[in-house]
């Protein structure tokens, strides 16, 4: 039997649509994300009604102890992720699996990002992950397959944090950009305004210049006035 282990739901307190962006923003490549060391979409498909479905190929360092590398002579691997965002739902599952040494050992993570009950804006995670070696590997298969499940689930707090830094990141950045634009637009407007021709209007008072057709009577009568 395959080791699994399901972690209570998790709360971001920002919209689905928000944290979608945020997660793609790791990849390909990202400081606050150094073990992904490569990552390219293999597929990308948009429905008629608006819902994606994308395939993502991922390079991954392997964060394990020496033995565990030169046992399963293993310094990298590579993940296939396959996600499905269902708009209309509001609702994003994503199914990774290992490709790396994929005839050996069959890992599989499985994760939903719905709507909050709590809250419409925010978005509620659920992640299950599956270990299960399908070679026998010196005798010692039931507990590697426990080391690799606790080294997962070891995991799962130190990814958290590393998500809430990518949404205030990215909330900065936002604002940031916004700023930008309103300082951009003031200075268009000023420049704009500073541009335009100015009309100076000079009057004498009490004196008014008798054009040439004014007749002799018209030129007394305005210079009386």
């Amino acid at each position: 039997m395959p080791a699994t282990h399901t972690f209570p739901p998790y709360t971001y307190e920002c919209p689905l649509e928000f944290y979608w962006q945020v997660y793609n923003k790791r990849f390909p490549k990202h400081p606050l994300f150094p073990f992904i060391l490569d990552s390219e979409i293999t597929e990308h498909v948009v429905e008629d009604n608006g819902n994606v479905k994308s395939v993502r190929r991922t390079k991954l360092d392997v964060d394990a102890p020496g033995w565990f590398k030169t046992l399963f002579d293993i310094h990298f691997s590579y993940f296939i992720e396959e996600s499905y965002y269902d708009k209309q739902a509001r609702k994003i599952t994503i199914k990774t699996t290992n490709e790396t040494l994929s005839s050996k050992a069959k890992m599989i993570d499985m994760t939903v990002y719905e709507v909050s009950p709590q809250n419409p804006n925010w978005c509620q995670f659920t992640q299950t992950g599956t270990v299960e070696l399908l070679v026998s590997v010196l005798g010692f298969q039931k507990k590697i397959e426990k080391w690799v499940l606790e080294l997962y689930t070891s995991r799962y707090d130190e990814s958290r944090k590393l998500d809430i830094k990518m949404i205030e990141l990215y909330r900065d950045e936002i604002l940031q950009q916004q700023e930008k634009e309103r300082k951009e637009k003031e200075e268009f407007t000023v420049a704009f305004i500073s541009q335009q021709p100015t009309v100076n209007i000079t009057e004498t008072a009490g004196t008014v210049e008798p054009t040439a057709n004014t007749t002799e009577p018209e030129q007394q009568e305005i210079q009386a006035i």
